[in-house]
């Protein structure tokens, strides 16, 4: 009797040592959140000096930086308060723990101007994860802001630069 009791516990225990170890049984996949763009009067040199500048500058690393196609790539940052959100029942649900997100940056020439296009790639666990366009609208207005000439004309209408 006290064998078998023994043999119980030694089998209940080696059980729950054997599904108490730690391996992932979900994996997030990449996908893109959302893109936003704007065309700036400069060249693809100048955006591409600005966009490296304000990456930089606002904490993101850059990974990869595919000159030839005009790419460029942040390193993952975890989501912030207010960056990513779900709407499972149509309002915003802000404040997605354990998800990260990356920028990826293309430059696309249009004549004398140059077309700065912003993706949010997301990896998540949770499904349909979408991006409140804060980060994507801050890199762009920066970039902006590191292109603004020395002299700028302001009239009721806004600014003529």
């Amino acid at each position: 009797m006290k064998n078998s009791y023994l043999f119980l516990c030694l089998c209940l225990f080696a059980s729950l040592l054997l599904s108490s170890c730690a391996h992932p049984m979900l994996e997030a996949k990449e996908y893109t959140a959302t893109t936003v763009s704007k065309t700036f009067k400069t060249d693809a040199n100048g955006a591409y000096a600005a966009v490296r500048s304000v990456l930089k500058i606002n904490g993101y690393a850059i990974t990869t930086e595919d000159l030839q196609n005009g790419i460029v790539t942040s390193g993952w940052k975890a989501s912030t308060a207010d960056s990513h959100y779900v709407a499972p029942f149509g309002h915003r649900d802000y404040g997605v723990n354990g998800a990260y997100f990356k920028l990826e940056i293309r430059l696309i020439p249009d004549g004398s101007s140059t077309r700065v296009e912003i993706a949010s790639k997301v990896k998540s666990i949770v499904a349909h994860l979408k991006s409140s366009e804060i980060e994507e609208k801050k890199i762009l207005s920066k970039v902006g802001d590191y292109l603004r000439g020395p002299d700028i004309r302001l009239t009721n209408i806004g600014i003529d630069e």
